[in-house]
């Protein structure tokens, strides 16, 4: 939990690679930071949950795919009857540019309690904010997501908003800075994205490239790409298989042999069961 005294961050994956990470049917849950990316990470049908800058890092691309983004109440104040407010889902430091950075597809940014009980408040929560810096770029790309009502109508947290700083670069646009086509709230209803400030508004021919996984990934390996696929869920019998029952008194193998060993004999390693009767046999 957060406190007023201590660093509250508390990543629950820091992804200090190039190389890439998946995660399929997970869940990520903490306040502050929940997830630090680099490299080229893919989020499939997963939960990640937090309160403060809780996606964030230096990405070439880091992909949301069918998710769900989950801001929670905040327990920095201690009061489990005050629901929290002013949060921020993202901060994107992308290294460079031209790079993807965070996209989001068709996710659903919701809200729920968090560790201590308290929920957030009806728009209080901003899409991203900015560190402030020309090192890096606020490359945010959102597409085709559902909204909660927690989120702020204007979106993103541009300079000024809460003593933010303005975003790099200031004025977003087609490729690169905060992003966003097709939103809608979690009915399934199209926002009207009028009110958004600081944000590119992008039109159906800037996300066609981004709509599909080999494309999103296409620069992986030196232009050679990457196309993940999601793991198969298991399928669970409805009834429990029969476990044949062990007699221990015949060994981890289940079988026995009588055997006189000698001067002069040869050692077996086995580390199976199957191995271990395979060796008696021959050794009988």
């Amino acid at each position: 939990m957060r406190n007023n005294v201590d660093s509250n961050q508390a990543e629950t994956i820091y992804f200090n690679s190039n190389g890439r990470l998946v995660a399929n049917n997970a869940s990520f849950i903490s306040e502050q930071d929940t997830l630090l990316l680099k490299g080229y990470t893919w989020f499939y049908n997963s939960l990640v949950a937090g309160n403060v800058d809780f996606i964030w890092g230096y990405p070439v691309t880091a992909l949301f795919e069918d998710s769900e983004i989950r801001t929670i109440g905040d327990s920095k104040d201690g009061d489990p009857t005050k629901d929290s407010s002013d949060g921020y889902v993202l901060q994107a430091r992308v290294p460079v540019q031209t790079d993807p950075g965070f996209i989001f597809l068709n996710n659903r940014f919701t809200h729920g309690p968090g560790p201590i009980g308290n929920n957030v408040l009806d728009n209080s929560t901003y899409i991203a904010h900015s560190g402030g810096s020309d090192t890096y770029f606020d490359n945010v790309t959102l597409i085709n997501n559902k909204f909660d009502t927690h989120i702020a109508t204007s979106g993103w947290a541009v300079q000024g908003v809460n003593s933010q700083p303005a975003p790099n670069p200031e004025i977003a646009t087609a490729t690169s800075g905060w992003r966003e086509y097709g939103s809608m709230d979690l009915a399934g209803n199209t926002l009207d994205l009028s009110a958004r400030v600081g944000g590119y508004i992008m039109q159906d021919s800037d996300v066609v490239n981004l709509l599909e996984r080999n494309a999103i990934f296409a620069s992986f390996n030196d232009g050679q790409g990457w196309t993940p696929e999601p793991l198969a869920i298991p399928i669970l019998p409805d009834e429990p298989i029969a476990i044949t029952p062990v007699n221990n008194s015949l060994g981890f193998a289940g079988y026995n042999f009588s055997l006189t060993g000698g001067e002069g004999g040869s050692v077996v390693t086995v580390d199976n069961g199957t191995a271990l009767k395979s060796a008696l046999a021959q050794a009988k």
